[in-house]
């Protein structure tokens, strides 16, 4: 090996590693406070390297504060770089698998190529963090991205967590080798467009399964329907497998495809066609992300807009948007108080052998009394609050 491998980079709470050729391992490292980090890092690096079974190396990293997790992806990536016969690490992670219907108000988005970014995205109270590998991430970036993402899935411990893979025709295949081997909760495709797509996702999924020993249908399946065509067939698409949980709408692709400008106009068949096929199929629908970060009255109020549609969440592109997101899906005092009071009526009615449901004089029908139960088990997830 005659050329040097890069990877990582040197902003912030990164770690920039450069591999060249050496008789034996040599490992130099550059860092502020270096007396304090430099045996914590060479030892990060030493271990990795053995992992990767690598004796002849020299390893020269610069950090920039990078947690140990990120210092260890960035010498895989370099060293794999170097030498493209080495082995995939296998980090050993066990993973709860998640329940298909769990409340997913948010799901939040981070750049899988941007350790600061990613620092503390377990503390932001998310419902889902999607780590992404598809728009955030540059063509020239996109292995070291996904082994980042890799290790950070070993190492950081999240209620639930989805991978944006890339398309299987471009860089999805590599992906999914890559990250699955961490359990990720599940895979999001980006631009469904038909079952088939679902179908040959599944597939591979169910390959790799199998491989690495994760329980086979244990890794769930998010769409993101953001073309028209993925629009028309938003039925056939959240129907292709068990595996789909919860189907995800990317509104300015769907604009882009369409030629048309972002308005709550232009999108009210899209949405409601993804909303009506997802629950036609007894999965969740989440809307499009809201893309100006500083106008939070207009993030509520295209929120509440999507739950009257029918919407189960809403995408996040900042910490910042979650609670907002989540005060608009979860139940309020008064819309539980109002819930209980209907179900203890229907209750009532049941005991008394009466099929009439009244409340104050007004007759309650059963869609009604369907919404207040799913009103109380929302509530009773979220917070323990709604049960008698």
């Amino acid at each position: 090996m005659n050329v040097e491998k890069t990877a990582g980079s040197e902003n912030k709470r990164d770690c920039q590693v450069t591999v060249a050729s050496a008789s034996s391992l040599e490992v130099q490292i550059e860092a502020g406070n270096k007396k304090l980090v430099e045996q914590g890092i060479r030892q990060v690096i030493e271990e990795t390297a053995a992992t990767l079974k690598i004796k002849k190396a020299k390893i020269n990293a610069i950090d920039k504060g990078a947690l140990d997790y990120v210092i260890a992806a960035r010498v895989e990536a370099a060293l794999r770089s170097a030498f493209p016969s080495t082995a995939l690490v296998e980090p050993g992670v066990s993973r709860v698998a998640s329940k298909r219907d769990r409340p997913r108000r948010s799901r939040l988005y981070a750049p899988g190529n941007n350790p600061r970014l990613l620092v503390g995205i377990e503390l932001h109270g998310a419902d889902c963090v999607l780590l992404d590998l598809e728009d955030s991430v540059p063509p020239v970036e996109k292995a070291a991205a996904r082994i980042l993402v890799k290790h950070l899935l070993a190492t950081i411990d999240l209620p639930e967590v989805w991978v944006r893979i890339n398309p299987l025709s471009s860089y999805g295949r590599d992906d999914l080798a890559e990250v699955l081997r961490s359990r990720p909760h599940g895979i999001c495709l980006p631009k469904a467009e038909s079952a088939a797509d679902i179908d040959e996702l599944a597939t591979e999924i169910t390959r790799i399964e199998n491989e690495v020993g994760i329980v086979e249908g244990s890794t769930l399946i998010m769409p993101i329907i953001e073309t028209a065509k993925g629009v028309l067939h938003a039925e056939e698409i959240c129907a292709a497998d068990t595996r789909v949980a919860i189907v995800a709408f990317g509104a300015e692709d769907f604009t882009r495809d369409l030629g048309a400008k972002r308005t709550q106009e232009s999108l009210l068949f899209a949405r409601s066609m993804i909303v009506a096929a997802a629950k036609a199929s007894g999965v969740q629908a989440s809307d499009t992300v809201y893309s100006n970060v500083e106008d939070e009255d207009g993030l509520i109020a295209e929120t509440k807009l999507a739950r009257d549609l029918g919407f189960d969440g809403k995408g996040a592109i900042t910490p910042r948007q979650v609670a907002p997101i989540h005060s608009v899906f979860s139940p309020s005092k008064e819309e539980i108080e109002e819930a209980q009071k209907i179900v203890a009526a229907a209750q009532a009615a049941e005991a008394r052998g009466i099929g009439a449901i009244a409340i104050e004089g007004k007759m309650i029908d059963r869609p009604v009394l369907e919404r207040a139960r799913r009103t109380l088990k929302l509530a009773q997830e979220l917070t323990g609050e709604g049960s008698r």
